[in-house]
């Protein structure tokens, strides 16, 4: 405000309020400190910026709002004490506030304790709660109308930013978003004019994020920029910036922060009960990073140094052996290979590594293989104080490798032990072939079978084959060549009837040789779900790999899909969730937790975990379809399409693709399209192998009913792996109470 401008209000004002500093500005207001004539007492005069009344000035409209805001009465709400115009200034009279906003407590401490964070956001969440059940939304909540005095949380400018915007037409034609844009929700900041208590909700989730990691989810130089960002970009979670954040916090603050408000909590109310956390949980919060109480450990993937690039398979599988070898020890927990994995290649400091994993130490390495010697290096390194706590080189023959991988093992228990956790078990080697060649070409076949496309698929048949040709008894190959012909099904649109009892078999033969292969448990447990509709003995096979291993994520993953297609639904997603906690880096499971709860007919909580998929790998066509599929059962038919279309464009107009749009454009009523699509699929299968799913789906979709069962049958003739979630497929619930829908249900002996 101009100096003349000062002038003019504190001469308009000076028989009420006598203006004594400025206490600081924003965006809308120039705050004052004042003093009350009247009542004698201090007060914090908010007064408009000039300039926001230069054209459509409407202070009735500012009156009528600032009316609403105070007839609020709630303890943590800093009452309005008065309003008015002085020589054509609007202007507001609060409480002054001799204490700290958060801001300034943000600007000393940078990132809060967690308990102080939770008390502070619970108070906030409180107030808001009131506020929207009153019909107000706040509209700028951010640190520095966050007040912290005497212990009590008090929230100040409840509905001035309605108030401000109610009274400009400049401001509200021109479609500004009236608020601070580093907390502006997505919708308020797009000036949406369907703004609700959730974009408060959005608001408040920032400043948590904020006191727990020591910066707001997005902030950039340029306020449309991070306008933008708001709208576009994923907020990362909070325990990669705070590993110590317990899990059921984080998750609460990363859906506060979702895009879509119906992705977000239903009230304040139900988001402040989300961050009462148990006093376990904050209790191992409190020691975790000190003490490195998780007993979290990470191997990360050993660098190939071998002059030749070829050799990067035995350096992957050196840090498999690791995993696997650590993984046996009582009370220590290790990150799984594709979280490790995930890392690859990536220069990250030490430190944020440990915190985007959650663990306290991390082992690093090389390997170099040249002829049949071998020079390997590793370091464990405390990732809380980024310092190395021990290293080693060896100098060995291929000859000696298992034995230097139970020495490495072993050695890093020990310091283990001596430096960061106790009462850890000893490592369990375990020798699944004692051929060095065998060995070598298994090690090829899983770096190629992790390769997860077609062609890298074809390769680990190949050598999954040789190491069995070189070592007829090595369970852990036929365990792979399991895996193998069962994933490269999911590479190309085929019969499924070989290529299922060829993992079979192999996983039969993998346990007939070691039975206590989890991994080989897992396989058998998918084909007999999924191929042979044989429950009984699935549940059976994934159960008995989980007691062997209960940290394998797979089994977990796979053994959900069982219990939601029997219809064992909280059971599934129990399972769901224990596959992600245990192998949070994976897309497929990110992926799967999306499609269960999508069967769940829980789309909201579907969205979160596909989105999240797309963000961990936005190339796969998968991720797209399936977020569409939970777009179009919240009836978001634009956002279903504009998904479809992705997956679409990256898969080639794979068949279920096409399918998926053909069913949407039926549901807006464009059935002219649906058939076209189906004309489509109909054409290439005159040339190539579709699947009858696909037909299954535009049938339904334009009510044929009778070519819908056709394809159906041909499907169950076919062993579809589709039809083993008949009972909870939403698609198929027009043809549920139809007799031949029930016969096959029976038929398949399902619940």
């Amino acid at each position: 405000m101009m100096a003349q401008d000062l002038e003019r209000l504190t001469a308009a004002l000076a028989s009420e309020y006598a203006i004594e500093r400025e206490l600081g500005r924003g965006g809308m207001s120039t705050v004052y400190l004042a003093h009350d004539v009247k009542h004698d007492r201090r007060v914090a005069l908010k007064v408009l910026h000039p300039e926001l009344a230069m054209s459509g000035y409407h202070p009735e409209r500012f009156f009528r709002e600032i009316r609403t805001v105070a007839s609020l009465t709630h303890p943590q709400i800093l009452p309005l004490h008065d309003s008015g115009e002085a020589d054509g200034f609007l202007f507001y009279v609060m409480p002054f506030v001799d204490g700290d906003t958060l801001r300034t407590r943000l600007l000393v401490e940078n990132r809060l304790e967690i308990r102080e964070a939770l008390r502070i956001a619970r108070g906030v969440a409180g107030a808001l709660d009131y506020a929207h059940r009153q019909d107000v939304l706040h509209r700028d909540i951010k640190p520095e109308n966050i007040f912290l005095h005497e212990g009590h949380v008090l929230v100040s400018d409840f509905g001035i930013a309605r108030a401000i915007s109610a009274c400009c037409d400049d401001l509200t034609e021109a479609g500004l978003a009236v608020g601070t844009p580093t907390y502006m929700s997505p919708e308020q900041a797009s000036a949406s004019p369907e703004v609700d208590g959730r974009s408060d909700m959005y608001s408040l989730g920032c400043v948590v994020y904020e006191m727990l990691t020591g910066a707001p989810p997005f902030v950039d130089g340029s306020s449309w920029k991070t306008l933008s960002r708001h709208v576009s970009e994923q907020v990362p979670p909070v325990r990669t910036l705070r590993p110590e954040v317990p899990l059921a916090i984080d998750e609460a603050v990363i859906r506060t922060l979702a895009k879509d408000p119906a992705d977000r909590f239903r009230s304040m109310a139900e988001f402040g009960d989300a961050l009462k956390a148990s006093p376990t949980a904050l209790k191992r919060a409190d020691v975790r990073a000190a003490v490195g109480e998780d007993r979290a450990i990470a191997v990360l993937p050993l660098v190939n140094e071998s002059a030749d690039p070829e050799n990067e398979y035995f350096s992957d599988g050196m840090t498999d052996e690791l995993i696997a070898a650590l993984a046996q020890v009582e009370g220590l927990r290790v990150v799984s290979r594709r979280s490790v994995f995930a890392l690859k290649n990536e220069q990250i400091d030490v430190r944020a590594i440990g915190a985007k994993l959650g663990v306290s130490a991390v082992i690093e390495g090389t390997v170099r293989k040249i002829g049949t010697r071998l020079r390997i290096t590793v370091q464990l390194t405390d990732v809380t104080e980024g310092i190395h706590l021990w290293s080693e080189r060896y100098d060995r023959e291929l000859e000696d490798v298992f034995s230097v991988q139970e020495e490495i093992a072993q050695t890093i228990v020990s310091k283990l032990r001596e430096t960061l956790v106790e009462n850890i078990g000893d490592t369990v080697p375990k020798r699944y072939t004692e051929n060095i060649t065998a060995y070598n070409l298994y090690l090829k076949g899983r770096y190629h079978w992790n390769r997860r496309s077609r062609e890298g698929i074809d390769e680990a048949i190949k050598y999954f084959e040789s190491a069995i040709a070189q070592d007829p008894d090595y369970a852990l190959a036929y365990s792979g060549l399991a895996d193998s012909y069962a994933l490269h099904l999911d590479y190309q649109e085929q019969p499924v009837a070989e290529g299922m009892r060829r993992a079979k078999g192999e996983a039969v033969k993998a346990l007939e040789l070691d039975e206590s292969l989890a991994e080989a448990h897992t396989s058998l447990g998918w084909v007999t779900f999924v191929h042979d509709w044989d429950w009984p003995t699935a549940l059976r096979e994934f159960e008995r790999a989980i007691e062997l291993n209960p940290r394998y994520a797979t089994a977990h993953q796979w053994y959900a899909w069982l219990l939601v297609a029997l219809g064992r639904t909280d059971e599934g997603l129990k399972h769901g969730r224990t596959a992600l906690e245990l192998d949070p880096a994976s897309v497929s499971i990110r992926r799967s937790a999306g499609w269960l709860y999508y069967y769940a007919r829980q789309p909201d909580i579907a969205l979160i975990h596909l989105r999240r998929s797309i963000a961990m790998d936005p190339t796969a066509e998968e991720n797209h379809r399936l977020l569409g599929l939970a777009y179009m059962q919240k009836g978001l038919h634009g956002a279903a399409a504009a998904s479809f279309d992705e997956s679409l464009m990256l898969s080639e107009r794979s068949a279920n693709a096409v399918a998926a749009l053909g069913y949407l454009e039926a549901l807006r009523g464009r059935r002219d399209e649906t058939r076209r699509l189906l004309d489509e699929l109909t054409e290439r299968a005159a040339t190539t192998f579709v699947s009858p799913v696909p037909f299954v789906v535009l049938h339904v979709a334009l009510d044929d009913t009778e070519e819908a069962l056709r394809y159906l049958q041909q499907a169950y003739e076919q062993r579809r792996g589709w039809l083993a979630y008949l009972n909870v497929e939403p698609v198929l619930d027009r043809l549920r109470d139809l007799p031949e829908f029930q016969q096959l249900v029976r038929a398949m002996r399902l619940p």
